[in-house]
């Protein structure tokens, strides 16, 4: 069985029970590692995912979308090109020790660019999309980090053939988010499904708590 933290399951159970759909990526990540070609799922030295995580966990959503009927697949015709990066890792940074830094060498990532073809540019959210994506700096990364649009958000939109709209607070998605959210309604207008990502230690950690959020009238 996977090895899911307890306070986890619970909640994962108690959503169950009230109705609350989720995608459950513990089983999408444990099917895919028993395949030993298998790339890496998250970074050495980094407490996000790799790449190869970000496309399982897009893939897996944009699958339970359609298949609920929650949306359609649209019709963009969205490129991928490969971009190297080189990343230092959130790890050392959190050590704050230049000597400890010192020993290691940036980890060098292969990501893939979603480029959007009628612009030749790389993808980019629309407001107006009936689909919004919240969440925090698993969002951000790769995506407004460099390379910027390789992150869950363009492979989400790359895999639904649609752009999506989104808000990311970084490390703030138990709480925060959804603030920047009760901010800014009329990112609600014409929205039929909302997204909301947000990495496991919020169950217990997430800053500022779990705070009740007023949104709209």
């Amino acid at each position: 069985d996977e090895p899911v933290n307890g306070h986890t399951r619970a909640f994962m159970e108690r959503l169950t029970e009230a109705s609350v759909p989720f995608v459950d990526l513990f089983s999408v990540y444990t099917t895919a590692r028993k395949d030993p070609e298998t790339p890496t799922l998250y970074l050495e030295r980094d407490t996000h995912w790799s790449p190869e995580g970000v496309h399982l966990a897009a893939k897996a959503v944009a699958e339970r979308v359609i298949a609920e009927g929650w949306g359609q697949i649209g019709i963009a015709d969205y490129q991928e090109i490969p971009v190297d990066i080189s990343r230092e890792g959130d790890v050392l940074l959190m050590a704050k020790s230049p000597s400890i830094t010192a020993r290691f060498t940036p980890e060098s990532i292969a990501c893939v660019q979603v480029i959007d073809p009628t612009t030749g540019q790389p993808y980019e959210d629309d407001p107006t999309s009936p689909i919004l994506v919240l969440g925090d700096s698993f969002l951000r990364i790769y995506q407004n980090d460099a390379p910027g649009s390789a992150g869950f958000i363009a492979h989400l939109a790359q895999e639904l053939r649609q752009p999506v709209a989104s808000i990311v607070s970084d490390g703030g998605a138990s709480t925060l988010v959804r603030q920047e959210l009760a901010r800014k309604p009329e990112m609600l207008a014409g929205k039929k499904l909302v997204i909301w990502e947000f990495v496991e230690r919020d169950l217990r950690f997430g800053t500022e708590g779990w705070q009740l959020v007023k949104l709209g009238s």
